[in-house]
């Protein structure tokens, strides 16, 4: 029981927190259907332009399952460094 996500990817957002501790959007995508091989590649791109990668944190907006009666849905989830650049680093 519980909340499942999958491993398709329809968005990804790259962000990182200000002094106050608060969340600051740096790149931000998500789409009807699943990211193309180009728009990966633009956040990749867009990552390797960011000076200081050690405060970079990211999310993917993928499909989740529910056995709470929600169903199916769309949500933002973790994604590990290692994980972004298997997926997008193309």
């Amino acid at each position: 029981m519980g909340i499942y996500t999958s491993d398709t990817i329809f968005g990804i957002r790259i962000y990182n927190f200000n002094d106050d501790d608060n969340a600051n959007t740096l790149f931000e995508e998500k789409y009807d259907e699943l990211m193309s091989h180009e728009q990966m590649r633009e956040a990749y791109l867009f990552y390797t332009m960011v000076n200081n990668k050690n405060e970079i944190r990211f999310q993917y907006y993928t499909e989740c399952s529910s056995t709470y009666g929600k169903g199916t849905y769309f949500n933002w989830s973790p994604m590990s460094l290692n994980l972004f650049l298997e997926k997008f680093g193309i």
